[in-house]
């Protein structure tokens, strides 16, 4: 089956919500920091202030902010707290940016050589052309096996897979290993891509796992390094 629509994306509120805990886990800010005012925050992220405090308010149950009548909303903490898009490592390269994604295509298919295999079975390939803060950056074509879900369409996608597998398949993902190289774009590009047929491109192949050890996911991405980065960092 194919199909090319934007997946179906997160409230506002909580996409604004994910992209502050990016960048808090960025370092943009710190524990104990306070961020700007509402005002300004929400000028800059282009949203309203109610959406904002929204999005504020969530992270405060969350434990993320502390917010404090008369002073402001502080980085409180991000230890703990696992967010949808924790595992997403590009970001564009004057900051994180928001991630959403285009879906191209969601068909049933046969791992090739060099790719897991899952005893054999048949998978969901699921082709993406993904997006930080609505730029295109980068091409992904993901698998994953087909055993418990039978029917599969692009609406029924958001914008985390990860969240797709927890909400559908009671699959949740606890690491992953990525390894990073170069790479010919791939022959199913679009023209919307900022990476053209043929064209070399930074390249990522990531494997995920789940707690019990069990291959969950493998995908594979391509990404143009003039508008976007890898980022990896680690918190002692």
């Amino acid at each position: 089956m194919n199909s090319a629509n934007h997946a179906h994306p997160l409230p506002v509120y909580q996409q604004i919500a994910e992209l502050l805990v990016r960048q808090i886990k960025a370092g943009y800010w710190h524990t104990g920091e306070r961020l700007p005012t509402e005002a300004a925050l929400a000028q800059t992220l282009s949203v309203a202030v109610g959406t904002l405090r929204k999005s504020l308010a969530l992270l405060e149950e969350k434990g993320v902010l502390e917010r404090i009548q008369g002073s402001g909303t502080y980085v409180k903490s991000v230890q703990g707290k696992q967010q949808i898009y924790e595992l997403f490592r590009l970001e564009l390269t004057d900051g994180p940016g928001l991630p959403t994604a285009q879906i191209l295509d969601v068909a049933h298919a046969k791992p090739g050589l060099g790719m897991p295999q899952w005893d054999g079975a048949v998978c969901w390939r699921v082709r993406r052309l993904r997006y930080l803060s609505q730029v295109p950056v980068a091409l992904e074509e993901i698998w994953f096996p087909a055993k418990t879900i039978t029917a599969l369409s692009a609406p029924e996608l958001g914008d985390s897979m990860y969240l797709f597998y927890q909400q559908r398949l009671n699959v949740w993902i606890s690491r992953v290993e990525d390894q990073i190289s170069a790479a010919p774009s791939p022959a199913w590009a679009p023209a919307a891509s900022p990476l053209q047929v043929g064209d070399w491109a930074a390249y990522i192949e990531r494997q995920s796992w789940t707690a019990s050890n069990e291959l969950a996911e493998f995908s594979k991405t391509w990404f143009d390094p003039k508008v976007c980065r890898y980022c990896s960092r680690l918190s002692q």
